[in-house]
């Protein structure tokens, strides 16, 4: 048992206390309320969102491999946007679907709007990416140079949600800067695995 206190100082756990975050929410009579947001939510916001980038980020790693001058950018478009499609759909269908065999009946109300923001990262996350795309469709870049920027900016957006996370996070400086550079050089890795077999 000393071992895991050790390992728990290590990750800095030993003065772990949950966040608190609270939003205002304004009625239709104008009046004000402070609502504390489960730490449950705010955990499967950033999972999905990173679920959304790391999935978007490994279905251009494949694509750009078969992409070629001629390559449509609206095939790439509608490739990216079928994926993300149906990874949302699948977070979607798990949520619901665990919930109900928690809850023995379908999510309502707040439970299901949490669900729908939550599933939601996975398309919020291939926004840009799929901008980038549509761009290329303009004529504005080439379709290979709209991939790998597609490409880096989830590689940016991974660093986004990792500062993000430990910004709210009681770790240590150097607990920090491990998370962020291990999430984004796991972005990192992935395109360059696909630089080196370009």
């Amino acid at each position: 048992m000393a071992g895991m206190g050790l390992v728990q100082g290590l990750l800095g756990q030993d003065r772990f206390e949950p966040i608190r975050v609270v939003t205002e929410v304004t009625g239709g009579a104008g009046e004000t309320n402070r609502e504390e947001i489960p730490v449950e939510h705010v955990v499967a916001l950033l999972r999905e969102r990173v679920y959304g980038a790391m999935t978007c980020l490994a279905t251009l790693a494949v694509l750009v491999r078969y992409t070629a001058p001629e390559t449509s950018p609206w095939a790439r478009v509608m490739d990216v946007a079928v994926a993300t499609g149906g990874l949302w759909a699948a977070s979607l269908l798990a949520d619901w679907v665990a919930h109900l065999g928690a809850y023995h009946r379908a999510p309502r109300g707040r439970a299901a709007l949490r669900m729908l923001q939550a599933s939601g990262q996975i398309v919020e996350a291939a926004v840009l990416p799929l901008l980038a795309l549509v761009a290329a469709a303009f004529g504005l870049l080439s379709t290979s140079t709209a991939m790998w920027i597609a490409m880096w900016i989830l590689v940016v957006e991974l660093g986004v949600i990792a500062l993000l996370a430990v910004r709210m996070a009681q770790l240590r400086w150097w607990q920090q800067l491990f998370t962020v550079t291990g999430l984004v050089g796991v972005g990192v890795l992935v395109v360059g695995i696909k630089i080196l077999g370009h």
